[in-house]
């Protein structure tokens, strides 16, 4: 391993081992000089590879019917389970079990369950954004303790 250590070294091109415990032999990489084709790194550059970026200047709260107005005006997101749909409106139960309206254009067909993001109206129904199909069934119990605590003693983790 020094042998090798001292080839790499030697040529200012390629980067360095740098031998981090002579007791325990750790050799390690100086990150700061690789070039980005060295030994299979550019692999971890490739755009297609990252994450995209999330949109974080218009985030999304959980709600349920009864938090609606708290956010009018505001992007939401609320599941509902689909009792009726009617041209452009959807009604709906919430996760807290009060009628959830939700005006827009749903894609066809809809599932029992449904998530709606959107922007709140006055009249407390929701302007949809993005429909999501959660299928025909789902821990309605579970979504709303989601957007209690979300809204509550951990609102700080969502928003």
């Amino acid at each position: 391993m020094h042998d090798v250590a001292e080839r790499f070294n030697s040529q200012k091109s390629r980067p360095r081992l740098f031998n981090f415990s002579k007791k325990h032999n750790v050799w390690l990489f100086s990150t700061a000089i690789l070039p980005s084709t060295s030994f299979g790194f550019e692999h971890s550059r490739r755009s297609h590879l990252r994450q995209p970026e999330m949109d974080m200047s218009n985030p999304a709260a959980f709600v349920n019917a009864e938090l609606l107005h708290f956010y009018v005006g505001r992007r939401v997101r609320a599941l509902m389970q689909v009792v009726r749909s009617d041209g452009g409106v959807v009604i709906g139960k919430s996760t807290d079990e009060k009628q959830l309206v939700v005006k827009g254009f749903p894609p066809a067909p809809l599932t029992t369950f449904v998530e709606v993001f959107g922007i709140v109206n006055s009249d407390k129904s929701i302007a949809a954004e993005i429909w999501t199909n959660f299928g025909d069934s789902i821990d309605m119990f579970n979504y709303n303790k989601l957007c209690q605590l979300a809204n509550g003693e951990l609102k700080y983790l969502f928003l």
